[in-house]
């Protein structure tokens, strides 16, 4: 009975500290994948879960571009739940750290490359880019390219290969620094 009480009461504390209060979940915007660019100054386009249309921000940091595209959006965006993150290859180490352990994006979304992400999202769409991706490991065109393994990469050997996704619909691997 102890054992009951106690799970029913850390359910209950665990709903309130994340949030998951009637309402709330409506008034975030979820995101499904992002396209980062730039160096110095720095440039995104955030595809959202259940939304046909894209948001873009710019700014100095990825903070200040966030923050950008949730006035742009109407709602905070919530990175949880991000499947792609699309990278031009500069400061790879630092943005996909900073993804992961500010932004707090899945340990399981993938990395790719492409020099023009934001082309690519508008042609061809997150589902098909998650597909794609997938795609690619499974058939040996890119090794694994989830966050943690290409973070990993990057740490241990300065590099990392993730898959390469063109424009023009062709896929192959890529290092990335």
């Amino acid at each position: 009975m102890k054992i009951t009480c106690f799970l029913a009461v850390l359910t209950v504390t665990t709903v309130f500290a994340t949030g998951c209060v009637s309402g709330r979940i409506h008034e975030k915007s979820y995101l499904r994948a992002v396209s980062v660019t730039g160096n110095s100054e720095k440039s995104a386009v955030f595809a959202l879960f259940g939304e046909d249309k894209t948001v873009s921000g710019i700014g100095e940091d990825l903070d200040q571009v966030k923050s950008n595209a949730e006035l742009k959006n109407g709602r905070d965006l919530f990175t949880g739940y991000t499947e792609l993150i699309i990278v031009d290859g500069k400061e790879c180490k630092k943005l996909l750290g900073h993804m992961l352990y500010k932004w707090k994006v899945s340990p399981s979304c993938n990395v790719v490359y492409c020099e023009k992400g934001d082309e690519l999202l508008e042609k061809y769409g997150v589902e098909q880019l998650i597909g794609v991706s997938k795609q690619a490991v499974k058939k040996g065109v890119s090794p694994e390219c989830n966050i943690t393994t290409v973070l990993g990469e990057l740490c241990e050997n300065g590099i990392a290969k993730v898959a390469e996704l063109r424009v023009d619909g062709t896929v192959q691997s890529y290092v990335i620094y």
